[in-house]
């Protein structure tokens, strides 16, 4: 078994124009992380979350309670540290981890 470890969330743009983003994360299709953010905000995660397989893919989305929720972009970690980009529909976040 694997671990993706989440460090930090930051927000550079986000989706909605009126309010917070609601984000969550999957890995592989599981919920792993979920929370709300604006502009210019930077979460401190510090939680790892083991996985099944060879590879974790990493979706983002925005929740939109009248609409399907936005995809902000899919990632496949890297072996070690590193940080992923999510920059679809108008949004940018990064989010550091490590994979082990």
């Amino acid at each position: 078994m694997s671990v993706v470890t989440f460090y930090t969330l930051e927000c550079v743009e986000q989706e909605d124009w009126n309010g917070a983003d609601d984000i969550y994360i999957t890995i592989n299709g599981v919920r792993a992380y979920s929370t709300s953010i604006e502009k210019g905000d930077k979460r401190h995660i510090n939680k790892s979350f083991p996985f099944s397989g060879d590879v974790a893919t990493v979706r983002m989305y925005e929740s939109d309670r009248l609409d399907d929720d936005d995809l902000l972009g899919e990632q496949i970690p890297l072996l070690g540290d590193g940080e992923m980009k999510f920059r679809e529909d108008g949004a940018h976040y990064t989010l550091s981890y490590k994979l082990s």
